[in-house]
């Protein structure tokens, strides 16, 4: 009787010796959100600061990365670099265009690190140019932006 149940002890924390090595051998990445600036100003607004967050919700809501402020596995940064609104000849829209350079660095994989400029254009009627005081269109770009983003990072692994 006593030997039954040593051996039940034993199996049960080979068992558990096995599990949880098997685990934790298996660390998931940490994804760290860096810098992001703007090297243009962009009135009323900070373009950044805004895709910073809804990346970072993004990134929550749809993948398993844990978020952390400093030494991730893998690094996100970035800057944008331009933004114009232009009317194209007989197109009853006008195009705001905001240009960005995001920067990935995997620092456990260095030849998986990227630098990519990204484009978004947003087609808004003459009444919303004046987006400083919309925040809807400030927010189907930066969200926009982000999907595009996040479809680069995450389906390229």
């Amino acid at each position: 009787m006593v030997c039954k149940k040593i051996l039940i002890i034993f199996i049960t924390g080979l068992t558990v010796f096995f599990y949880n090595h098997a685990y934790s051998s298996k660390e998931e990445k940490t994804i760290e959100l860096g810098n992001f600036s703007e090297e243009v100003n962009i009135p009323g607004i900070s373009i950044s600061f805004e895709m910073k967050k809804k990346l970072e919700d993004y990134i929550l809501l749809h993948n398993p990365l844990n978020l952390v402020l400093k030494n991730g596995d893998l690094l996100l940064e970035g800057k944008f670099t331009d933004y114009r609104i232009y009317s194209i000849k007989n197109y009853p829209l006008k195009i705001i265009e905001i240009k960005a350079k995001i920067f990935y660095k995997d620092n456990s994989n260095p030849e998986k690190n990227w630098t990519q400029n990204f484009e978004i254009l947003e087609k808004v009627s003459h009444e919303e140019v004046f987006f400083l005081d919309n925040s809807y269109i400030i927010d189907r770009i930066t969200k926009n932006f982000v999907v595009k983003l996040y479809n680069r990072i995450f389906n390229n692994w």
